[in-house]
């Protein structure tokens, strides 16, 4: 019920609407779709985060509104799950008891408005332990914030619109791998402990009842544009939604907005489906899919191959679009494609792209980065999948800085447009690409599918 509420009031109030015989890919809807995807609002995109949802929320939307068909029945979102846990600030206790010689200060806060828990430990309590406490001016707490936990509770002071104290609140779900340290970590808002002094010892008394074991449903949006004469083959448009939620901040910024990484992707997704929907109707149907998880090992892709929605068989080709935004100075209007050596899909790629004004360029990397994008989920199940970018390993690659403030407008642009070229190449050539010997070395196999 509440996707269905919040894909009504897109449609009806959304601001990205295009009216008809709009221009669908300009340098403004890049800059408006890029943006709200890397708000600090979306709290980084975290796998999985309220943040995330939203985004899912909003793309399906967009695609609903866009004109295109649901993939899965009834549904724009195929469903997959990870273990987890449920952890919840609001049912959790702390006081605090700071000593100086013969002088005792203790303070009782209230869960979920002065404290949260953010990490949990192994015990579900403790009476009267030493702890670890840090105030919001101490060097320590971005160190602290993300260690694993320790031997004693870890209490940490920090703001109140600190990127974790505010994704800590409430209830929320964490992927198992990520749970428990050793004690628990609290975090408490700024001016509520004791005034900190260096002779200090600190003790608490706290409980936070063990998190639950779940499992976490995440979801990757899937929709496309029926092919007219092909319609049983498939070309896949792919990018991921996800970032890697908040963290360590940076000059004050603790939230990894993930503008470059992968929202720049996602929006030419986006954007070449509602630009595809209005124009011909390509020969092979062509599935645009934006996955969840994939900084978490392309989890999303895997699950997308695993039980995929349209035949693997049957897809001739997957263009995984990543990182379109950071040119390297010099190298405005161009693109590189991953693992080039391994088919003729970077050569019949680069033919499109030039004659949309995109030159093909090599990248020192680009041969390893192949195996580590969501092209690989596919690649393994024998589907031609390359990643193209457009971009750099910059500077501000998985930090607080990759800001829409950073990107290129123009350039991205630029790019989408000759993405659209590249997608209706493959989905209306008569051939489909394949891997050559090399290409069918690397993924073990020796002879390209049927």
């Amino acid at each position: 019920m509440k996707h269905a509420l919040l894909l009504a009031i897109f449609l009806f109030s959304s601001p990205f609407l295009v009216a008809q015989g709009e221009q669908v890919i300009t340098a403004a809807r890049v800059k408006e779709t890029v943006s709200w995807l890397a708000s600090d609002e979306r709290l980084g995109r975290d796998t999985p985060s309220p943040g995330l949802e939203a985004a899912a929320d909003w793309i399906g939307a967009r695609f609903a509104k866009a004109g295109l068909e649901q993939v899965v029945k009834d549904s724009w979102f195929q469903v997959y799950s990870l273990p987890g846990v449920e952890i919840d600030s609001t049912t959790i206790s702390l006081s605090v008891r700071m000593t100086v010689g013969d002088k005792t200060t203790t303070c009782t806060l209230k869960a979920d408005e002065d404290v949260c828990i953010l990490r949990a430990g192994e015990a579900a309590g403790g009476q009267d332990q030493e702890a670890t406490v840090a105030y919001a001016d101490d060097p320590r707490i971005e160190r602290l914030l993300l260690a694993g936990g320790s031997r004693r509770p870890t209490v940490l002071e920090v703001p109140a619109d600190h990127a974790s104290f505010v994704a800590a609140k409430g209830k929320r779900c964490v992927l198992k791998a990520r749970l428990l340290g050793s004690a628990p970590v609290f975090l408490v808002k700024q001016g509520l402990l004791p005034a900190g002094v260096e002779t200090a010892q600190y003790f608490v008394n706290w409980s936070a009842p063990q998190p639950a074991a779940i499992d976490i449903p995440l979801r990757n949006v899937v929709a496309c544009i029926r092919g007219a004469s092909k319609p049983d083959e498939y070309v896949v448009v792919s990018s991921h939604y996800d970032h890697i939620g908040t963290g360590r901040a940076v000059d004050g910024d603790g939230i990894y907005n993930g503008a470059d990484d992968d929202a720049s992707g996602t929006t030419a997704v986006i954007l070449l489906a509602e630009a595809m929907a209005r124009g011909p109707t390509p020969a092979r149907t062509v599935v645009f899919v934006c996955f969840s998880g994939e900084e978490k090992g392309l989890r999303g892709s895997a699950a997308f191959a695993k039980a995929p929605p349209v035949p693997l068989a049957k897809v001739v080709a997957n263009v995984n679009i990543e990182m379109i935004g950071r040119p390297e100075p010099g190298k405005e209007h161009s693109a590189w494609i991953t693992g080039h050596e391994y088919s003729d899909f970077a050569e019949i790629a680069s033919a499109a792209l030039q004659k949309a004004g995109i030159q093909t360029i090599d990248f020192a990397m680009a041969k390893q980065l192949f195996g580590a994008s969501d092209n690989m989920s596919l690649a393994r199940e024998g589907v031609v999948a390359h990643s193209i970018s457009a971009g750099s390993l910059h500077k501000d690659y998985h930090q607080p800085s990759d800001d829409v403030s950073k990107l290129d407008i123009e350039h991205m642009t630029a790019v989408i447009l000759g993405l659209k070229a590249v997608v209706r190449e493959f989905a209306d050539r008569p051939d489909r690409p394949r891997y050559n010997e090399q290409g069918l070395e690397l993924l073990g196999s020796t002879k390209p599918r049927k």
